[in-house]
């Protein structure tokens, strides 16, 4: 049984990935999720794990990076519950706009960003009267390594957009550190999912990169989703506008 038994926790990009592990994790220790992303199928995948799991997992079809399917989902929300503990905001490409500046497209730098950067303040801008009244309330949101260290040159898009996310993180910690709402990043490095496989031009090059890392493997999303739970909890009460690298010391 987790501290978190009972608690409401939201996150997004939740049907893979780093989204998906901390959705089992939580729902695992108590807590009820709703999980929210595009892939229906994988969404119900997570509702079916419902009669193995201490809390729940309740899957909601949301384009985070549209702000009324976002407020769609608040208001169904609303439907169900008065307030939430925990806001993930997970939801991240990578793909979109790989390669030198000159040859990225603006609607591939748009998206993106949309996905990236927009998405979190779309769902936190939505989420604020939620928040809970009488009790802590926590923000994780996802960056990346590639938003605060040097990295190959082909990601200048996906590092731009994940210092936004950095950034946005420690303006709104300060906001709202005296409404007992902690905000907090999440800076992964090379985590083994979908997104990071699509950073590599072939699964050869992915092995490779592999191989490099100082312990000889990437993460796992599931040693990601400890650390956001922690973030989550009541053990990380005095963190506030913290950057949490989460690479295994891939950028020492």
């Amino acid at each position: 049984m987790g501290i978190l038994k009972n608690k409401v926790v939201i996150i997004s990009g939740a049907t893979s990935g780093i989204g998906m592990a901390a959705a089992l994790h939580f729902a695992e220790k108590g807590a009820h999720v709703y999980a929210l992303g595009r892939d229906e199928e994988r969404g119900s995948e997570l509702e079916e794990k419902n009669g193995e799991l201490t809390g729940s997992i309740t899957f909601s079809k949301t384009d985070v990076d549209r702000e009324d399917s976002v407020r769609q989902f608040f208001e169904r929300f609303s439907g169900e519950q008065r307030e939430f503990h925990v806001l993930f905001n997970n939801a991240g490409i990578g793909s979109a706009a790989i390669g030198p500046l000159s040859r990225i497209d603006e609607d591939d730098w748009e998206k993106l960003f949309s996905t990236n950067l927009k998405s979190q303040y779309f769902m936190i801008k939505h989420a604020e009267k939620y928040f809970s009244k009488d009790e802590p309330v926590s923000i994780i949101n996802n960056a990346a390594i590639v938003g605060s260290e040097k990295f190959p040159p082909a990601l200048p898009a996906y590092s731009a957009s994940k210092a936004g996310v950095i950034a946005l993180t420690k303006s709104l910690a300060s906001r709202f550190a005296k409404r007992n709402v902690r905000v907090n990043a999440i800076s992964p490095g090379p985590v083994d999912t979908r997104l990071a496989r699509g950073l590599y031009p072939n699964e050869e090059a992915y092995e490779k990169a592999a191989k490099n890392h100082p312990r000889g493997k990437f993460g796992t999303p599931e040693e990601i989703a400890k650390a956001v739970y922690f973030l989550a909890s009541p053990d990380s009460s005095y963190i506030n506008g913290h950057n949490l690298i989460i690479d295994g010391g891939y950028s020492l």
